[in-house]
């Protein structure tokens, strides 16, 4: 029975797999000397959507697009593929509201306000469905995508969204923020060392008795992530198994990790799991090189109340 169950599992992680893989989409380019797109977004009114569209733009620069031109989604400054979209439908303004609200309060309010500022796309195109090919097949709707031309496109903005699931806002969620960082792994050199360190499985299994952590301080789950160098994955507790995120999702979970996790959780995880401790501090050098940014500045924003001390990330 127990080589059926793991059979199972292993189907399901590479059914899982091959519908992730499919879902990939190529990564912005930014380019700074583009500048701001000509866009004139008007203020609003106090409590308007006009003036929730406008705080996004003064918060971020990023300009949220919901009844725009054709024309202007299918410009690309490189002349490839365009996409096949259907625009938000007349009087949706509510649903838009809704997105643009969840954007800010759940989705970028995860990270600390400059690092959403520098990589978030600058123009977010909101759209009631888009296919990630020039031509409409159903197979090919998704649920965000990147575009050609610098943005972000985020789909579903419309009645569908009044039957949406927390799994449903999970996963918008998840597209937005994959697109950033997706980003920046595919624009900027990420240490060769870094994804060296790990062992990119399609599952690891755990047991909460096999695989229980000997000082009980975590869970059999937390126990073999962090061991195996990994601080997120998609798992499947119930069943024993987890399916670690690779390269691009990979880096995204330890900019996360180093941007939103408190000193005294940090000191906690480095003192038992030396590899993440190594692949953490070589992200902290890349954030500071390749990025630009200064990690303690970004995680004592985040963690005002544990904040990271000066040199924390120095090597020892």
């Amino acid at each position: 029975m127990k080589t059926i169950k793991m059979a199972i599992y292993i189907m399901l992680a590479l059914f899982l797999s091959g519908m992730a893989s499919c879902g990939s989409e190529d990564s912005i380019n930014p380019m700074p000397e583009l500048g701001n797109p000509p866009f004139d977004l008007p203020r609003g009114e106090e409590g308007s959507l006009e003036e929730l569209i406008y705080s996004v733009y003064e918060k971020y620069g990023s300009f949220v697009l919901y009844d725009f031109d054709q024309t202007e989604f299918y410009t690309t400054w490189n002349g490839r593929t365009v996409y096949w979209y259907a625009p938000v439908k007349s009087g949706s303004e509510a649903y838009v509201r809704q997105i643009v609200t969840f954007m800010q309060e759940k989705v970028f309010a995860g990270y600390p306000e400059a690092f959403i500022a520098k990589f978030l796309p600058k123009k977010i195109y909101l759209v009631d469905s888009i296919c990630k090919t020039s031509s409409y097949n159903k197979s090919n709707l998704v649920n965000t995508l990147v575009t050609n031309n610098h943005g972000l496109a985020v789909s579903n903005v419309g009645v569908k969204m009044e039957s949406f699931t927390d799994s449903d806002w999970d996963s918008m969620n998840s597209g937005i923020v994959t697109a950033i960082m997706n980003n920046i792994y595919n624009t900027m050199e990420v240490p060769d060392e870094f994804f060296a360190l790990v062992t990119y499985l399609v599952i690891y299994m755990f047991d909460e008795e096999e695989n229980a952590d000997p000082e009980g301080e975590f869970d059999a789950y937390h126990y073999v992530l962090y061991t195996n160098g990994f601080v997120g994955a998609n798992a499947f507790i119930d069943y024993g198994f987890f399916m670690p995120h690779k390269y691009g999702e990979d880096l995204g979970d330890y900019l996360s990790f180093l941007m939103s996790t408190p000193k005294s959780e940090m000191d906690r995880i480095f003192a038992r799991f030396d590899i993440v401790k190594q692949r953490a501090f070589l992200i902290a050098d890349f954030i500071v090189k390749k990025m630009e940014m200064d990690p303690i500045a970004l995680q004592n924003s985040f963690c005002p109340n544990d904040p990271l001390p000066a040199g924390y990330f120095d090597k020892e």
